[in-house]
């Protein structure tokens, strides 16, 4: 009877279990079953891998009854299924419980299936080439544009170096950088990073707005020498000219580059970065972008045209995202903002992320969530919030957790951080090597695809003894020395 509350319904189950049966002219009482116990209770295994469970039927006084019909079920069989005889399976990274079922009565046991550390999809680093022996390195243009010339002080051509230093990463066990190119002016302002002009220098992308013949070619020059070492490309293609309507500098810049390298087979994925020119009065910050002012704002509108309009030169939308910071307390607590801002308020960037898709059409199994990472405690960044604080690891366990309760916890999208590391400044209390163990075993235990660790080297020798910012994998100079990070990060990416 459907009214039957479900604790009513198994005692009527256990009742009629308790019947009389002829056997040899005797009357036989057949014990109800009392309880299903399921082992292991608890257990872990990885995707595609496989458990045998075993259900034991008890009956009031606890003596076992055999011969008695079991039913094995999967909460989640998106995540693990179970056959008819108890073997579960693993199918996508999360946690699902296994129920045993006799005349009635349940049983349960919890499998939480995750995805083996070596075989995160994406083990990437965040790269800028070092110029080894140098005061500062190859900026990310400057390799495109001089690619194929000898510098004088590594002492070979860009494309030898670029070479040698990409190989040694793959040696690593990395598959995948993350390389950034930012809408570059044709000439260095003398008067630097200042309103109006706010200049990005040409060694610093491909020019606005259109990219010359050199770096377009040069870039497909350096996505051959990628693939050729192994490893896919995470681009950033960070364009400081957001709010430009129509935005027909912005399809000159995307199309050019666009069409240079959207078939090529190293692309992994190209993130749609940066920032209006002028924030106010200042020069906007040519970084992740401010998805956080909500969906309807500048930032986020260009987004959803940039993988519109990357779709139409027809790049598969799965490769096609943008960065949402993500475990930025503020942000979450959505405080007021000014007229910038949706609906007057701050947003959390992945739900301003996934209404971009959601405007678009694109089906779930065709998402790539782009996310920034940086470990640290959960008051670091709360601001004027009131905050409970906790530690760096438990903190993004928990932003990990939101992000699937905003995109959905059986989202087939790929979650793949263009960059991840140690929130700087960095903490005493956890340091570089911590928040990378942190963020991988995290992103295995929540099904993330991986990310590009933030970073290869520094950006200039001054920055290797500046105590505020993380560890680089290399230390600079022209002997390959490492920082401890580094060898954990090779374990990690090479081991079982």
């Amino acid at each position: 009877m459907d009214w039957f509350p479900e604790a009513f319904d198994g005692a009527v189950s256990a009742f009629l279990a308790f019947t009389l049966i002829s056997c040899g002219g005797n009357s036989v009482a057949v014990a109800p079953v009392a309880s299903v116990t399921v082992t292991p209770p608890i257990d872990t295994l990885p995707v595609g891998g496989t458990v045998q469970l075993t259900a034991t039927v008890q009956d009031p006084s606890g003596s076992g009854l055999t011969g008695r019909a079991i039913t094995w079920a999967s909460s989640k069989a998106s995540v693990a299924t179970v056959s008819g005889a108890g073997l579960v399976t693993g199918v996508t990274a999360g946690t699902a419980n296994i129920t045993a079922t006799s005349e009635g009565i349940v049983g349960t046991a919890a499998v939480t299936v995750q995805v083996p550390l070596a075989s995160l999809p994406i083990r990437g680093l965040y790269v800028q080439f070092e110029r080894r022996g140098a005061a500062s390195g190859f900026w990310s243009g400057d390799v495109l544009q001089r690619f194929d010339s000898v510098d004088a002080v590594v002492g070979t051509t860009v494309h030898a170096e670029v070479g040698l230093e990409l190989g040694i990463m793959h040696g690593m066990g990395v598959n995948t950088i993350t390389f950034e190119l930012r809408s570059a002016d044709s000439l260095v302002d003398p008067n630097g990073f200042v309103p109006p002009g706010c200049n990005e220098p040409p060694v610093l992308g491909v020019r606005w707005p259109q990219p010359t013949p050199t770096e377009l070619a040069n870039l497909v020059a350096f996505f051959d020498l990628v693939q050729s070492n192994g490893m896919h490309v995470l681009l950033r293609l960070v364009n400081t000219h957001m709010e430009e309507q129509p935005p027909t500098n912005s399809g000159t810049w995307l199309g050019a580059v666009l069409g240079a390298i959207k078939t090529h087979p190293a692309l992994e994925l190209v993130l749609f970065d940066g920032t209006p020119h002028l924030v106010g009065t200042s020069c906007g910050i040519p970084a992740e972008p401010p998805l956080w002012l909500g969906p309807t704002s500048v930032p986020a509108q260009y987004v959803q045209w940039a993988v519109g309009y990357a779709r139409s030169l027809g790049v598969p939308t799965r490769k096609l995202s943008a960065e949402a910071i993500v475990g930025d307390y503020f942000l979450l607590s959505q405080p007021p903002a000014g007229p910038d801002a949706t609906s007057g308020h701050l947003w959390d960037p992945v739900i301003v992320e996934k209404d971009i898709f959601d405007a678009l059409q694109i089906p779930d199994s065709a998402r790539t969530y782009g996310i920034s990472f940086y470990e640290h405690r959960k008051c670091a960044t709360a601001g004027s919030v009131p905050c409970t604080d906790t530690d760096p690891d438990s903190w993004a366990d928990q932003t990990l957790t939101q992000l699937f309760v905003v995109i959905g916890s059986g989202s087939r999208a790929r979650v793949i951080a263009g960059e991840m590391g140690n929130l700087t400044p960095v903490s005493a209390s956890w340091s570089t090597v911590q928040a990378f163990q942190s963020l991988v075993t995290q992103m295995r235990r929540h099904g993330v695809h991986g990310g590009a660790f933030w970073r290869w080297v520094s950006f200039n020798t001054s920055e290797d003894s500046d105590p505020t910012l993380a560890d680089p994998v290399k230390r600079r100079g022209v002997a390959f020395q490492y920082n401890p990070v580094q060898g954990v990060l090779a374990q990690t990416y090479t081991g079982p």
